[in-house]
This record gives C-alpha cells, sequence and structure tokens, in this order.
C-alpha cells in the first residue's frame, strides 16, 4: 500500500478561510443591503420637475410616502419613511404644499415633508376695501391662473361682507375653501377690537355689515363715511327708501358709468328703490373705518347727499334742496 501523507495543518490558510467568510457575511447583510438603501435614495429617473404635492393635515407618514410613490418624487416608500423616522425622530410629516422642481433624494424629500421645507414662492395678493366675492375670485384668478374661481364663488357667498380686505400671501395650489378660512380668520381678528362696541350698540351687527358695505362704496374719507351713515340711518329711522345706486353694482355686475335709469326698476331683494331697509346681504367686504361708520354715524338732520365732480359730498334736509344741489354741482 501507498500512504499519502498527511498535508500539514495551515493555520495561515484556516484564517484566510474564515476571514473570507466574515467578508462574504459583511458583503451579504451589511453592504448588501446597503447598496439597496442607496439605490432607493436616489431620486428616480422620470423625475417629474415642477410638481406640487399637497399634504394634506390628516395624512399619516404611510400615507404620505404612498403619495410621493406615487407621483413620481421617491422611489420607495419604506426607505422614505425610515429617513423620516430618522430625521425627525418618528414625530411624523407637516401638512402644507410642496414644490419638488429639481430631483432630490428620499432623505432630502423626507427632511422637508418632516420641517415643513416648502419651497414655493407664495403669490401676494392685495384685497381692496369695497371687493365682492365675484371680484375676489376674479383677482385671485388672474394671479393664480389654476385657482378655482367658480368654486371660489359660490362658497364664499355666504360669508360676503365677512372676507377681510387685506394683503394675502398665497400658494400657488391654494383652494377656495383656504382662502375663506384665512380671510375669515383675518376678520374675525380685526372684528375684535370692536368687541366691546358692538355689544353695546343699538342696532344688530349683521345690519351693522349691511350698511358698511354700502358706506364703502359710497364715501371716499372717514368723515364722509360717517355723515353719509347718519344720512342712511335717518332714511330707515322715518322708514325711507335707501335709494342707493351701489347694490346695482353688486346685482348687475356693473359699474357707475354703466348704470341708467331703467335699471332702477330691477326687480330684486337688493333694489334699494323697491324695497325699504336694507339689502338682505352685505354688498361688499367692507374694511375697519366703514364698519366703525356703521356703528357710530355723525348725527345730522340731511336725509340727501350727493358727490361732486371733484369727489365733494353735499347734504340735503329736502328732495327739493336735494335737487338744488343736483342743478348746482352736476350740470
Amino acid at each position: 500500500m501507498i500512504f499519502k501523507p498527511k498535508r500539514k495543518f495551515s493555520r495561515g490558510r484556516y484564517y484566510i478561510r474564515k476571514y473570507r467568510v466574515l467578508i462574504g457575511g459583511i458583503v451579504v447583510f451589511v453592504l448588501f443591503p446597503m447598496s439597496l438603501v442607496v439605490s432607493f435614495s436616489v431620486a428616480p429617473s422620470n423625475f417629474p420637475r415642477g410638481t406640487i404635492v399637497r399634504v394634506n393635515k390628516d395624512m399619516s407618514v404611510t400615507g404620505t410616502a404612498s403619495l410621493l410613490k406615487e407621483r413620481g418624487i421617491i422611489r420607495s416608500a419604506l426607505v422614505y419613511k425610515a429617513y423620516v423616522k430618522f430625521v425627525h425622530k418618528g414625530k411624523g410629516v407637516l401638512a402644507g404644499s410642496y414644490l419638488f422642481d429639481q430631483p432630490q433624494s428620499a432623505l432630502r424629500v423626507a427632511y422637508r415633508t418632516a420641517y415643513g421645507v416648502s419651497d414655493l414662492q407664495k403669490v401676494k395678493i392685495t384685497v381692496f376695501e369695497g371687493t365682492n366675492t365675484k371680484e375676489i375670485g376674479a383677482l385671485i384668478k388672474k394671479a393664480i391662473p389654476a385657482f378655482d374661481a367658480v368654486s371660489f364663488v359660490a362658497e364664499a357667498k355666504p360669508y360676503e361682507g365677512y372676507l377681510f380686505p387685506e394683503t394675502y400671501f398665497f400658494n400657488p395650489d391654494v383652494q377656495p375653501e383656504e382662502v375663506i378660512a384665512l380671510m375669515r380668520e383675518q376678520f374675525d381678528l380685526k372684528i375684535a377690537a370692536l368687541k366691546d362696541a358692538i355689544a353695546t350698540s343699538t342696532k344688530p351687527f349683521e345690519d351693522i355689515m349691511k350698511m358698511a358695505s354700502i358706506i364703502e362704496k359710497e364715501a371716499n374719507d372717514r368723515t364722509d363715511r360717517r355723515m353719509i351713515s347718519g344720512v342712511l340711518w335717518n332714511r330707515i329711522n322715518i322708514d325711507m327708501p335707501l335709494q342707493t345706486d351701489v347694490p346695482f353694482y353688486y346685482i348687475l355686475n356693473r359699474k357707475a358709468n354703466e348704470l341708467t335709469v331703467k335699471y332702477l326698476s330691477t326687480t330684486s331683494p337688493y333694489n334699494t328703490y323697491l324695497n325699504k331697509g336694507l339689502p338682505p346681504t352685505p354688498i361688499t367686504n367692507p374694511g375697519l373705518d366703514s364698519i366703525m361708520a356703521a356703528m357710530n354715524p355723525t348725527k345730522n338732520p340731511y336725509l340727501f347727499y350727493l358727490a361732486d365732480y371733484n369727489g365733494v359730498t353735499h347734504f340735503a334736509k329736502t328732495h327739493d334742496d336735494h335737487v338744488l344741489n343736483k342743478r348746482k354741482y352736476l350740470q
């Protein structure tokens, strides 16, 4: 028999094999998963530049992840959720609108949605005193073409008079209900300063707002607003029709120079020539000064007024005196 000599044990070779197994394990159990995370962290190749994603208030991290993946902002919902937990210590995401103008990693997307970094350039819109809901809708539509002005007018109609005129900064994807909520919130904030005066007023607040909406269109300065307020309340107190033209701007959507005598016979509860008292609702959204004028009119004996071509208001006690003022200042 031929005996083969036993191979001499090599401790070096043993350790080499051991290290190979260890390295292989590291590759399989550590590096490979890490490479997957990295690959799923980079932005998708077809990243939709210029996309605005809206995260609603009641949306969970899981729901946000699904939305972002559906819109093509991230590759993996799982990786995104892990990053959110990491960067925000499990506190979730913040509601809002987010602009994704350039490809971004899942880590960056997670950070932005966790801390509310919208990257949106807000649109500045000034709503002037005496603007009604139709005009507000058109104003926002002009600045933000995607805005749903039709829905806004329909939803805002019940709040006519109570949408405070102010300068606002809106997101380019602002929704009608958000505009209404913000303008109503601003109204409540401003009107809070008049809380005591409203509580002690002898006039219902709804009537004050109706009167203020008329005064806003009838006068241009504080003195005239309070004087005209006194005249109009005088007419109501003696059961005389208000006979103001400004409600026709509202119901006919026309300007002052477009009105003719034929419009005075328009059948409408807003026609203050045919109907006594205040219109059913405010006809504009008045500013604070007009609201204060409606609450605190200047007491006077007048029942008539007109503005001349220079904007100066002239008052009269009787209709005959009013006719004389017309001849003197308007002819």
